[in-house]
């Protein structure tokens, strides 16, 4: 997929051009809506409505009724069967419902960052710092806030560089390239096979002498000059050096004799281009036997039923792709071990599993500087010790009508990973992935269509088949910022 990069003022301008299109097609018409919509995710998951997910069910409501309109129903007729939307006595009023409370609350909304498609093939956006000139090591064009080239060095911004050297002989001698050396700055890191791969370390006095490695390095050997950036020293002859050995070399230089103004850098927005590809389900149900239920449970919300168990099919369908995706493209593994070691009694190291979590956030962290992870999937053994937790380290969601169908938002970790429970996932597997808004995520997701249906067909044995589907694609935005965490041991049968 090709990458492209824009300023922020550009990225914005697209977005916007994007929400006031979308916005523009529908004509507001759908205002009522999306506010029941966004005031009943709000109160479900107590936080507003992202804009992106607003304007990703303005466009589907937009491109549903052009769909509508197309199939012979007119703009009249269509508000007029959507003026309840709570009702789902026919077909329209169905899927509309359908779409208010679906497109919020996909699971997989929770994994991915989100923001519309105008069309089925368009860019989305993502943050990125780049080196906008050669700076210490650091070359022009280098991502500087990313994945796998995360400037480790820590130099670009400073007068401090740092370099490596392969050893080929006892002898080390070289020259700085910015031909200068502050005083006190300098730190060899010499790794060598024979010594087995420990560190020794060598430092500058200030006064133009090596210091420490003693017993190592000959002290008649060690040699530096501030003003010509030149150092040297002898590695003893007891020490063989091989293909492999090292020497890092790290030290400050004098700015303004290397004639360098401060580093330059440039805040893009990445584009990268997605394909929203459809994904489908047709269903049947009899008008008859639905007409009678209604009659018989004149009481009871056959509306809300029928329509979030079609939302639950739907969503375990589209979110166990979305999650099935995100496990395939893992980079590292954590590993807990359910079997209590000797002498540790159950209830105290269940509590271990915790460190995994922790492992796996900060090894995202590690790799990739912008996020810890944040956002879990686990499988059904996971769930079974994550949900015997105490109130301290486990906050469950509460669901009044019980656990939705399909993934869902299980609850909150030690306060900060959110937990989302898919029965779909191998028992023993959990995936991690972060999220800080919808252009900075693990993964990313342009939606064209969140919910759409096809025309219903009636059969003579009033049997109404229709099919209903999304269209959206999605992408992993940065290499090394999914982990697994695998549940291992005996232990996990019994304690379940």
């Amino acid at each position: 997929m090709p990458i492209q990069a824009m300023s922020e003022a550009d990225m914005k301008k697209e977005l916007s051009s994007r929400f006031n299109a979308i916005h523009a097609m529908g004509g507001g018409i759908h205002g009522d809506f999306i506010a029941q919509s966004a005031a009943a995710y709000e109160q479900r998951n107590k936080r507003k409505m992202p804009e992106a997910t607003r304007a990703i069910l303005q466009n589907s409501f937009n491109q549903v009724m052009f769909k509508l309109q197309q199939m012979g129903q007119s703009k009249e007729a269509i508000m007029s069967a959507t003026a309840d939307i709570s009702r789902v006595d026919n077909p329209i009023t169905l899927l509309f419902n359908l779409m208010s409370i679906l497109i919020p609350n996909f699971a997989y909304t929770l994994l991915l960052g989100l923001q519309p498609l105008p069309t089925k093939d368009s860019p989305i956006f993502y943050p990125q710092i780049t080196a906008n000139e050669d700076r210490n090591t650091v070359t022009r064009g280098t991502a500087l806030l990313g994945s796998t080239n995360w400037n480790t060095s820590h130099n670009f911004s400073t007068n401090r560089n740092k370099y490596s050297l392969e050893l080929t002989g006892n002898t080390v001698a070289d020259t700085v390239v910015e031909g200068s050396i502050r005083p006190g700055s300098v730190n060899f890191e010499i790794t060598l096979a024979s010594l087995g791969g420990a560190p020794i370390y060598l430092f500058d006095d200030g006064e133009g002498n090596l210091v420490g490695g003693d017993g190592f390095v000959l002290e008649t050997g060690r040699m530096l000059s501030y003003t010509s950036g030149t150092f040297g020293f002898e590695i003893d002859s007891a020490y063989a050096v091989v293909p492999g050995d090292s020497v890092v070399v790290a030290y400050r230089y004098d700015m303004d004799r290397a004639g360098l103004k401060p580093a330059q850098a440039v805040l893009e927005w990445v584009s990268k281009m997605v394909r929203a590809e459809p994904y489908r389900l047709r269903h049947t149900y009899s008008l008859d036997n639905f007409y009678q239920v209604k009659q018989v449970l004149s009481g009871y919300n056959i509306d809300q039923v029928l329509s979030t168990s079609l939302a639950g099919i739907i969503n375990k369908e589209v979110s166990g792709s979305v999650f099935d995706d995100a496990l395939a493209r893992t980079d590292a593994d954590f590993v807990w071990d359910s079997d209590s070691p000797t002498g540790v009694s159950w209830a105290e190291h269940r509590l271990s599993l915790l460190q995994t979590f922790v492992r796996g956030a900060n090894g995202i962290r590690q790799n990739i500087a912008r996020s810890g992870g944040n956002v879990c999937i686990c499988g059904n053994e996971w769930m079974n010790f994550i949900e015997t937790l105490g109130g301290q380290e486990w906050s469950p969601v509460a669901y009044s009508a019980g656990e939705p169908i399909g993934p869902y938002e299980a609850g909150t970790l030690l306060g900060k990973y959110k937990i989302i429970k898919n029965q779909d996932y191998p028992d023993n597997k959990t995936v991690m992935g972060y999220k800080k808004d919808d252009t900075d995520a693990s993964m990313l997701g342009g939606v064209f269509i969140g919910l759409y249906s096809t025309n219903p067909i009636a059969g003579d044995d009033l049997q109404v088949i229709q099919g209903m589907g999304t269209q959206f694609g999605w992408t992993k935005a940065f290499d090394n910022s999914l982990v697994s965490l695998t549940l291992s041991g005996s232990g996990f049968t019994a304690a379940a």
